[in-house]
């Protein structure tokens, strides 16, 4: 359900829209000079997080936090701590936001494709509004099952990896696909290959709204349709572009704005993002041209130069990708990568070839035309395998020699600590969300005149929101049988 967070947030990303860039920045500072006075401007790195997350968690007590894993795409995850109320109200605040580009309102149905979804080939998730379809299910004997069930959808909207909305298009067919009533698709995690979202939308004439974020809740990126540029919300968290190894790209660093569990202050995402050129007039966000993948998704040339594969691959334009349903880039030796192909029917294998040649001539390409090319549980599909890294010796953790002593004393103290501020966190939370209820009420049975008065009364516009996204609510939860 939609709670105090979820209103407040939504009134500061429409406020922020118009907010020139000193009030962007004034907002940014205020809230990290806090994060830097109390652990430092260095850059920190997942490790960091890994080797002491108590030094950067605030408030660390269930059911006040609870532990959230990312999903390990880059390598190992990284487990952290966040906050059990808020957050949650504060992420749709911002994706309802984004989806609401392509018309979407709060609890409309949704058909989910991504993510590993357990409980069998489709299941109802009622909170949500949303049928949840599994991608490890989706196996051969169940695609009959899958079609017809399709076919008896009410209008919806489609809710997948930019990889996978390739998947779910060739397991229902294409044929079919048109003929479902897709009222807009949400793509997130993943980048489209460059100009694949557009041919996408003209193909099928189905809208797309995209974004760019993390499991970890430090940036929060939406692709603009009027730039097809990346736009940072400044209110989520704020972002820094650093100078990088590789050629044409700078690192995204982000600090969190989250007042309870793990701060992530400086943070290296990882992450790889091309500078913006020109300008957008839609706001005055911070921004960026391209994400072009994680540093993880960079190849070594033959001079033993380090390149992102983004702009090199997925940078193409013209008749290529109307010859492939898929492809995966792989190198586990410098200077040679092993390019794997699921080509179309009836494809010009030599205009693949010639074009991803001409594409990167730094490198020696080896090409295998493959029926499929295997996916994550969750759907998700790895354009890049580096074998170089997974080939490189890792060197061992190093742990303080009083860590072993001081372990159970300190897990001891948390145990104490958490069983008597447990309940009263709970009883806390409840009643800052009764005394939001009880002001709304008091505000409404406030004579009109009064409010007049004393001029525009923010409460006005939260209550006004309230009503329409419960009414929204209402609409739209019932399901498709």
């Amino acid at each position: 359900m939609l709670g105090p967070s979820y209103f407040y947030h939504r009134r500061l990303i429409e406020k922020s829209k118009g907010w020139s860039p000193s009030e962007i920045l004034e907002y940014q500072e205020r809230r990290s000079a806090h994060l830097i006075r109390r652990y430092g401007d260095r850059v920190t790195l997942k490790e960091d997080y890994r080797r002491d997350l108590r030094q950067y968690t605030r408030w660390d007590m269930p059911p006040v936090t609870h532990p959230v894993r990312t999903g390990g795409t880059s390598g190992q995850p990284l487990r952290f701590q966040a906050d059990t109320f808020a957050r949650r109200q504060k992420e749709r605040a911002y994706l309802f936001d984004i989806w609401s580009q392509v018309g979407y309102a709060p609890y409309d149905l949704r058909i989910c494709y991504r993510g590993d979804i357990r409980g069998g080939l489709i299941r109802f998730n009622p909170i949500e509004n949303a049928w949840l379809v599994s991608p490890s299910a989706t196996v051969e004997r169940e695609l009959g099952r899958l079609r017809q069930w399709v076919r008896t959808l009410p209008p919806f909207f489609l809710h997948v990896y930019a990889s996978s909305l390739t998947t779910f298009i060739d397991l229902v067919g294409e044929d079919l696909f048109l003929s479902l009533p897709v009222r807009g698709v949400l793509a997130g995690s993943e980048a489209f290959p460059a100009g694949e979202q557009a041919r996408f939308e003209q193909k099928f004439g189905i809208r797309v709204a995209h974004w760019y974020g993390h499991s970890e809740y430090a940036a929060l990126a939406y692709c603009c349709r009027q730039c097809r540029g990346f736009h940072f919300y400044p209110t989520y968290g704020q972002v820094e572009l650093l100078p990088s190894e590789t050629e044409g790209c700078q690192r995204i660093v982000a600090s969190s704005f989250n007042r309870i569990g793990t701060q992530f202050v400086r943070y290296d995402t990882g992450d790889l993002a091309t500078p913006p050129g020109g300008n957008c007039t839609t706001n005055h966000f911070p921004r960026v041209d391209a994400i072009v993948g994680r540093s993880q998704e960079t190849f070594i040339d033959s001079a033993g130069r380090r390149r992102a594969l983004g702009p090199y691959v997925f940078g193409i334009h013209g008749p290529f990708w109307d010859q492939i349903r898929d492809l995966q880039v792989i190198q586990d030796r410098v200077g040679v990568l092993r390019v794997q192909i699921v080509a179309k029917p009836g494809a010009d294998r030599d205009l693949i070839q010639q074009t991803l040649g001409r594409r990167m001539p730094m490198a020696r390409l080896e090409f295998e035309y493959v029926p499929a090319i295997d996916r994550s549980p969750s759907g998700k599909r790895r354009y890049f395998v580096n074998g170089l890294l997974a080939a490189a010796p890792q060197a061992p953790p190093s742990e303080p020699v009083l860590a072993p002593v001081l372990a159970p004393v300190r897990q001891a103290r948390r145990l104490r600590r958490r069983r008597w501020i447990a309940a009263a966190a709970v009883i806390l939370a409840a009643t800052i969300t009764l005394m939001s209820l009880l002001v709304m009420r008091a505000d409404a049975e406030r004579p009109a005149t009064v409010r007049a008065h004393h001029g525009r009364d923010p409460a006005v516009d939260v209550r006004a929101l309230a009503q329409h996204e419960i009414a929204a609510f209402v609409t739209n939860r019932k399901p498709a049988a």
